[in-house]
């Protein structure tokens, strides 16, 4: 078991973002001491590391808070409907991605022909 201020450190996430998630019910099943200080397992610690990636893609907490309370007891439904945000998130990363490699293009063009305009004179 390790501390928040360890968990911090290893994820490179401030504590405070720790307690937002936990606030918000991501890490449902985190561990708390006899002084009520929170003590995060290595499932717990993956998955924050999971929260961080779906963070870093863009994915809205909204999102987040839906794939973490989705019913556990019914598990095909929940495995669609988790699978269904995260096929969503993929989606706009796609497009997101096609955006950024035409910006890329342009600017690759751009620097050719400055390149070539510069050797000219």
């Amino acid at each position: 078991m390790k501390t928040i201020k360890q968990v911090s450190e290893q994820l490179n996430m401030p504590v405070a973002t720790i307690r937002y998630y936990d606030k918000l019910g991501l890490v449902p099943q985190l561990q708390r001491d006899k002084n009520g200080y929170r003590q995060f397992s290595e499932k717990d610690i993956y998955t924050l590391e999971m929260i961080q990636c779906f963070r870093a893609t863009g994915m809205s907490v909204e999102d987040l808070i839906n794939i973490f309370s989705l019913d556990i007891n019914d598990p095909i439904l929940s495995l669609n409907q988790r699978q269904k945000i995260i096929s969503k998130q993929r989606e706009k990363l796609l497009k997101q991605r096609k955006q950024i490699d035409d910006a890329l293009a342009l600017v690759d063009y751009k620097l050719k022909r400055y390149t070539e305009m510069h050797q000219q004179s």
